[in-house]
């Protein structure tokens, strides 16, 4: 937790910072540029890092290095990828099939695509160390390394726009972190290096236990940035920059619930699951009250002060995000029911996981811009919110088929929720006056 308090500080700062030297029209080409990459990157997600914390070889050097091949093998095929994308989308640009209006026509867009994916490139050569760490749930070494190479980035991308304020100074930040990061893990942190090795047994393994992380990966990828891919698609670039701030506000809570559950929830109800099958319900609660009451809370708090703190934080250009942000908000008291789809994984069964992303997914594909038709912006977001809801009732429904069901601990921290917006209306009263 402070870690990422800590990293989220930095996030921030230099968001702060970057939103009044660049133009909003660069974070929403940016924002695309980010999808992009993340699309190449869970397109091709084969739970490699999960199959070392779950599985019963995860400590076995053999099974350990074929990981690690196959991971240099797919950050090489990516970044292969993304430059024959970048020309696609340039010769297509240039036969003047795409809208002058939208995002995908901005001129840089092709050449940002293949240099910012130099990160996922770099990326596939980090040692598995940092995965063995997790199984271990030595989560203090792991913060230490995300900050160092966060830290560095940001000075990197902060010297670059001092220099240029341009749009490649973005593009660096990331690059730089990757790099950043394996030197960190090679030359400092003290572990066996990996050797290259592909076990035939370890490569069936992994693709038997990666095929449904594969198919979640691809429809969570559609789910979790779906909404910038559409409205790309729709509005300009400065209208989707304006979004993203108001995201990135949002998204910095639930983002933080998804680093708790990758580093130290997975892992510890694998570590259940594994040895103690019994207490996953009592484990899973557990976490769930920590989620609950932080995203329950924030969700009041925002949907309540997001003009108020996005007119504090930002400049006049920005402040259409602040109605934005409130909306957007609601979305983190279905966030919480993201870690049932974790325990499905540690019990085998990813296909539910899988199917749960696949609902909310195809809701937001055919709800969006529906929505954005009828009501233009306002409704496009509302339709983002609805379509984090949609899958909770099928999420109940498997976790009372698994016995992980309780119903009385699904509701006892939903006053929360009325907290948050009590705060927060105490809050915007007390800066008025002070106003």
């Amino acid at each position: 937790m402070g870690g990422f308090a800590t990293s989220q500080a930095l996030r921030l700062g230099s968001n702060l910072i970057l939103t009044r030297l660049l133009f909003p029209s660069m974070f929403g080409v940016m924002a695309i540029v980010s999808a992009i990459m993340a699309g190449l990157v869970l397109f091709t997600d084969l739970g490699l890092r999960e199959n070392i914390i779950q599985s019963h070889r995860g400590d076995d050097p053999v099974f350990l290095n074929t990981v690690w091949s196959i991971q240099i093998l797919r950050g090489l095929s990516l970044w292969l990828v993304s430059v024959l994308f970048s020309v696609g989308l340039y010769i297509v640009d240039r036969q003047g099939w795409l809208s002058s209006n939208t995002v995908y026509a901005s001129p840089m867009l092709p050449f940002l695509i293949p240099v910012s994916t130099l990160s996922v490139l770099f990326s596939a050569f980090e040692p598995t160390w940092t995965s063995i760490a997790s199984r271990r749930l030595q989560q203090s070494k792991i913060t230490l390394i995300d900050l160092s190479s966060q830290l560095g980035s940001l000075v990197v991308m902060l010297v670059w726009v001092w220099l240029d304020r341009t749009i490649w100074a973005l593009v660096a930040g990331g690059v730089s972190s990757s790099i950043i990061r394996n030197i960190i893990v090679y030359y400092i942190v003290p572990g066996e290096p990996n050797k290259w090795h592909l076990e035939r047994e370890a490569v069936l393994e992994i693709l038997h236990f990666g095929k449904w992380i594969f198919m979640a990966s691809i429809v969570g990828f559609l789910f979790n940035n779906g909404d910038r891919l559409l409205l790309g698609g729709l509005i300009s670039a400065k209208e989707l920059g304006v979004y993203t701030v108001a995201f990135f506000l949002v998204n910095s809570i639930s983002h933080m619930v998804s680093r708790l559950v990758g580093n130290a929830a997975f892992p510890a109800l694998s570590e259940t699951g594994r040895e103690r099958p019994a207490q996953l319900r009592q484990v899973y609660y557990h976490f769930r009250l920590l989620f609950d009451s932080g995203l329950l809370f924030f969700a009041g708090f925002f949907y309540m002060t997001g003009e108020w703190i996005i007119h504090l934080l930002y400049d006049s250009r920005y402040h259409e995000a602040g109605r934005i942000m409130e909306i957007l908000a609601l979305l983190l008291v279905a966030v919480r029911y993201n870690l049932a789809d974790q325990c499905f994984v540690v019990l085998g069964k990813p296909k539910y996981m899988t199917f749960l992303i696949a609902v909310r997914t195809t809701t937001m594909f055919l709800l969006l811009p529906w929505a954005y038709r009828h009501y233009q912006l306002t409704g496009a977001i509302w339709a983002v919110v609805a379509s984090y809801f949609v899958s909770i009732p099928v999420t109940l429904y498997f976790k009372h088929k698994f016995h992980l069901l309780h119903l009385w601990r699904e509701l006892y921290t939903l006053p929360v929720l009325l907290l948050g917006v009590v705060v927060g209306k105490v809050f915007l009263e007390v800066a008025t006056r002070w106003r």
